[in-house]
């Protein structure tokens, strides 16, 4: 069953899935329903993940809970461990679209999502 979805989005601005999850100080937050329409839901600010070479499990469980009502999150890059937390709390982290168009992430993540849900 189609249906509308949540997606967070790792970017520095401008339209582009560019910043490394680690690297993230807020997340701009879409909706997208089945017919394509795009809907920015707002930002979510958190502390980056990232300290130099290590990653703070304290800080990743706050961005963990500041996304719990998105299915999925668009990255540049993510390394296994966020990516493999994120799924166990529902969040399918991708970085398939990195450095492309936002809005064309969002329907791309979204058309390979309902092709698995059919």
């Amino acid at each position: 069953m189609r249906q509308t979805v949540r997606i967070a989005v790792a970017t520095k601005g401008h339209g582009q899935i560019d910043l490394h999850f680690g690297h993230a100080d807020a997340f701009e937050v879409y909706d997208i329903d089945p017919e394509g329409r795009i809907s920015h839901i707002g930002q979510r600010q958190v502390e980056h993940y990232c300290q130099g070479g290590f990653g703070d499990e304290d800080k990743r469980e706050v961005i963990i809970r500041a996304l719990a009502d998105c299915q999925g999150l668009l990255v540049a890059k993510i390394g296994d461990g966020p990516k493999n937390r994120l799924a166990a709390a529902g969040i399918e982290a991708s970085d398939d679209f990195a450095y492309g168009a936002t809005d064309e992430g969002l329907r791309g993540w979204f058309a390979t999502l309902q092709t698995r849900t059919v």
